[in-house]
């Protein structure tokens, strides 16, 4: 007997759609190149074309690599509030694309999450958004470091070696000799706003020549222009932290210090959620706005917060340590994890603030 069926039950694809039991394991137990992220996303749609919809973004990156997106929709009748996760903007999140097609799997083929995820949100998944500063990171892994900005300044310096960090893509104007743009600082909402001055060509921070100066942030913008008939309610930003047992769910703004007016709200979701995802030795993610931890104008998150209009969004940052042992599959698994389980505890407590999926028992609060 159901006692509490989903709310949209008969048009749902989910009692037509494979199951498969839960399952600890992890299925993308390795790093994910471009081409491996094409093609799972291909083989995503070829599977089950009824509520998979794969979408190349353009204008393609300065490597010629399209930023895909996966969209899922459990039904083509209904329109549903929408989840959006991006995912990969930094070149050194290289777990991050494993973690978003584990939701992905979830979300599809795990009976334990179709009924409560699936069945009642649209989803926009883009797994890879910086796809040349990736393969960049993963390509120079094994050279040993070089401080960064003696790195990208010296071209001697740079034989036979690599940056200690990258946290850019990788376009270059001729005859440059630093290169590169961080795509998460080169949004237009209040774009330099944190800064008094341009940063330096060479640095980890340099926001672009002007406002989506770089492809990855063109793709990503007019892709958001053409989900303005979709309802996102909640957008997700998934990096990570590469700081040791600093793990953080922030929400904007980041380019100020002033709060939202729905800061409040924010909280409460984020706090739920670092309540739900506790860490394995006993800790709490960290819930602020991001500003508190210094000012980042230009980010993906402000934007569509202030442009797009989307009132929930977060920045996910679980540990990932920069330029990882390759073939330790035990990081990629605890990255992948502590993504998810953040994730979806930002969908249940938004779940839980709307009281839409919630009955009450002699007091006690119900989710169906």
């Amino acid at each position: 007997m159901i006692l509490f069926p989903p709310r949209n039950y008969e048009l749902s694809g989910a009692k037509i759609r494979t199951k498969r039991d839960s399952t600890t394991k992890i299925h993308y137990p390795q790093y994910l190149d471009y081409e491996k992220v094409v093609k799972i996303t291909e083989r995503f749609e070829k599977a089950d074309s009824d509520v998979v919809y794969v979408r190349h973004l353009t204008p393609n990156t300065t490597e010629n690599r399209s930023i895909v997106a996966l969209e899922l929709h459990s039904d083509k009748l209904t329109k549903k509030p929408g989840i959006l996760i991006i995912g990969g903007l930094n070149g050194m999140t290289w777990a991050v694309p494993n973690a978003i097609f584990e939701i992905a799997e979830k979300l599809l083929y795990d009976t334990g999450y179709q009924t409560p995820f699936f069945n009642d949100y649209d989803w926009y998944l883009i797994p890879l958004a910086n796809p040349d500063g990736m393969h960049f990171t993963t390509k120079i892994r094994d050279l040993p470091p070089v401080d960064t900005p003696i790195w990208s300044t010296n071209f001697t310096a740079r034989i036979g070696t690599r940056p200690s960090q990258w946290h850019k893509n990788v376009e270059k104007k001729d005859k440059e000799s630093c290169f590169g743009t961080n795509v998460n600082r080169n949004f237009a909402y209040h774009w330099q706003d944190d800064v008094h001055k341009t940063p330096d060509r060479c640095s980890q921070f340099y926001a672009g020549a002007k406002p989506f100066s770089s492809f990855e942030a063109q793709a990503l913008k007019h892709y958001f222009n053409g989900l303005s008939d979709s309802s996102i309610n909640l957008a997700i930003h998934l990096h990570a932290s590469f700081v040791p047992r600093k793990e953080l769910i922030l929400y904007p703004w980041r380019f100020s210090k002033r709060q939202p007016s729905n800061y409040a709200t924010l909280q409460a979701i984020g706090e739920y959620a670092a309540r739900q995802a506790r860490l394995p030795d006993g800790r709490l993610y960290e819930v602020h706005q991001s500003s508190t931890d210094g000012r980042v104008a230009g980010s993906v998150c402000d934007y569509i917060s202030g442009v797009v209009g989307t009132e929930l969004v977060y920045l996910v940052k679980p540990y990932f340590p920069a330029f990882p042992n390759y073939t330790d599959t035990d990081i990629i698994e605890n990255y992948v994890n502590r993504a998810l389980t953040a994730t979806l505890g930002l969908v249940r407590g938004w779940r839980r603030s709307t009281k839409l999926n919630t009955l009450y028992f002699f007091g006690k609060e119900i989710e169906f």
